[in-house]
């Protein structure tokens, strides 16, 4: 499968979630869903004072972290279990005619660069035609942002009957202002072949220390 980063094989005999890979490989919906919330002010004072979109930056922090998660760099193919060495992300654009478009960003370790990317190609696909929009491999994260409410849950669509290569799925809502703290409400979906709710707890720890790395 098309790749943009180099990846191995992880054996799946003797490996340390052997008997934990086998038993959720064979549920229909293996995927797990967390909701919570994210407090994000420095990450948000930061974009508010240097010109960045808020959603460009949540998203570049995202990945971010997950890249330091080993279990968010694990994907299921072909029956194999695959770690990658990097990751970039997909996520829904809302297009001019209303209608959502799949789109590739690729990641940029500086998060100027990648907010000016990333309106560029914001830019490019609202006039496309396309629904899916750049590079669509497995070496991403899948997003999609629910600019207009908050929520409690979250939910994603998919197929049954085929094999789940295990992206982990990512949703924000709207953002909520609470005095002078502003949150970001998060759903998080993993493949429960892949990773549990430690790994999740770490993408956490990681995503938190990156928005406060933001402080002024």
């Amino acid at each position: 499968m098309q790749s943009r980063y180099s990846k191995e094989i992880i054996p799946i005999e003797g490996w340390e979630r052997e008997e934990t890979f086998r038993f959720f490989s064979n549920f229909t919906q293996p995927f797990f869903n967390v909701h919570t919330e994210l407090d994000i002010t420095p990450l948000y004072t930061y974009c508010k004072q240097h010109g960045l979109s808020i959603s460009l930056a949540y998203m570049h922090t995202t990945v971010q972290a997950a890249r330091q998660v080993e279990n968010f760099l694990l994907r299921i193919e072909n029956g194999q279990v695959i770690r990658y060495s990097g990751l970039d992300l997909s996520t829904t654009i809302l297009k001019d005619n209303k209608q959502i478009a799949f789109t590739h960003f690729p990641y940029l370790e500086n998060l100027a660069d990648f907010c000016a990317e990333g309106a560029r190609i914001i830019a490019e696909v609202k006039k496309s035609k396309n629904l899916f929009n750049g590079h669509q491999g497995i070496d991403l994260l899948h997003m999609t942002t629910l600019p207009w409410f908050t929520f409690k849950g979250m939910e994603h669509a998919f197929s049954i009957g085929h094999e789940d290569p295990g992206i982990p799925k990512i949703g924000y809502g709207k953002l909520e202002m609470r005095g002078d703290k502003v949150y970001l409400p998060i759903s998080i979906g993993l493949h429960h072949a892949l990773a549990d709710g430690y790994h999740m707890h770490l993408f956490m720890e990681e995503i938190g220390q990156v928005v406060q790395g933001y402080t002024l």
